[in-house]
């Protein structure tokens, strides 16, 4: 409760002084404004960093894609309703447009974005599954990396928030949550490992931002519709924010069953929702609730299916603009996480609760007025999940999520 305090008077008191020596940098606000406007900075702010991440981790589950190579398949799942899932921003970007509602773009001008958007997608995602060939975690094929649901499901989000995020954030938060799901469920259902999910999101993003560019450069302002984002950005607003989050748990520590053989989590996907509510631009109070799919490794083997978990937490928050566009955060967190059962070897690991805190990191980009992505680091240290065990479970999450502002 002290370290609490201390971070809330430390924070008011960085707060205060922050305005006083706002009008000291204009040039490197200007600059930054001026770098953030660019062209090439709008196609990769969002997803060169997520497939840089996911590549970064693309190692890390050897051992299990050995072991899966060897025959040692997890469980396959024959109902995936992210088969359909995935489509769903498509559907409501169509929806809007057939109903006559007014986005970014003309029917012409949009086909064409979005034509580009799909046939780079595609492309660049089969190229990678026919190249790389990774083994599936079922065993299935060798189609594993990167994911092409997720980066259909990021396309489809992505083409929503640019068409239609211009009308209400809450439509591209929508989107983006589904896209989650969709990436989330994949894991879930044992049909992708982690860097797979967190490449496809990549991919979907990046290449519906080149789309849009390319289409931009053959129509200038031809087709354009004067709702594209054109409100000033207020430094010292109060980020109050709900985000959608997309997330890798990487694990920290191990443990031991009551044999005494070693069992362990790999990398994972983290998908959920968190939000705050400030007093003012620095400091406010919220929580998220999230739930992870992480798959679990004894003795080298892969187990049957993955663990699944749920988090919820609540506590401080905090936030300096550093610019108009550009906020560094913070946040102090605590809550209960909840595990799910999960066969490993001849018995269960998970079916309890543990109370459990997190400490964060964040830097938030503005796009506009309303809405923006953040890119967050999170140290977590829970109680265990194996049962009679009391070494403490401790992971980082790194991520990113799209977010409005309220």
């Amino acid at each position: 409760m002290k370290i609490v305090i201390r971070l809330l008077i430390v924070c008011l008191l960085v707060g205060s002084c922050g305005q006083a020596a706002a009008m000291e940098m204009p040039d490197s606000a200007s600059r930054f404004d001026r770098a953030t406007a660019t062209p090439l900075f709008r196609v990769a702010h969002v997803g060169v960093p997520v497939i840089i991440g996911g590549l970064a981790i693309y190692g890390t589950n050897s051992n299990l894609k050995d072991a899966a190579a060897a025959g040692s398949y997890a469980r396959h799942y024959d109902t995936q309703y992210e088969n359909y899932l995935q489509y769903a921003p498509g559907v409501a970007l169509l929806a809007l447009k057939i109903g006559g509602v007014e986005g970014r773009s003309s029917w012409g001008r949009m086909i064409v974005s979005d034509a580009f958007s799909a046939a780079l997608t595609i492309g660049v995602a089969e190229t990678l599954k026919r190249s790389v060939g990774d083994t599936r975690p079922d065993g299935e094929d060798d189609r594993s990396f990167p994911s092409g649901h997720t980066a259909i499901s990021y396309m489809l989000a992505t083409m929503l928030h640019k068409e239609y995020g211009c009308r209400s954030p809450w439509i591209s938060l929508g989107g983006y949550t589904v896209a989650s799901a969709t990436a989330a469920s994949r894991m879930m259902h044992n049909r992708h490992w982690m860097s797979d999910i967190v490449v496809g999101a990549g991919i979907g993003v990046v290449a519906t931002e080149v789309g849009y560019f390319l289409a931009d450069l053959i129509f200038k302002d031809r087709g354009l519709s004067d709702l594209v984002y054109a409100d000033p950005l207020d430094r010292w607003r109060n980020p109050s924010f709900l985000s959608t989050d997309l997330a890798m748990a990487l694990p920290l520590s191990h443990h031991r069953l009551h044999d005494g053989s070693s069992v362990k989590t790999a990398v994972g996907a983290n998908a959920g929702l968190q939000g705050a509510y400030f007093f003012n631009p620095y400091v406010g109070i919220g929580g998220s609730a999230a739930l992870a799919v992480t798959p679990v490794e004894h003795e080298g083997q892969l187990a049957q299916e993955p663990m699944n978990s749920a988090r919820m937490l609540a506590g401080a928050y905090f936030s300096y603009p550093v610019f108009s566009q550009l906020r560094i955060g913070a946040k102090a967190v605590a809550g209960y996480t909840y595990y799910g059962k999960c066969t490993v070897a001849d018995g269960e690991i998970g079916g309890r609760s543990a109370a459990a805190m997190e400490l964060g990191l964040s830097a938030s980009l503005m796009t506009a007025e309303s809405f923006g992505f953040r890119l967050f680091c999170d140290y977590g240290l829970g109680g265990s999940y194996v049962p009679g065990d009391n070494h403490a479970a401790q992971y980082v999450t790194i991520g990113g999520s799209a977010s409005i502002y309220f």
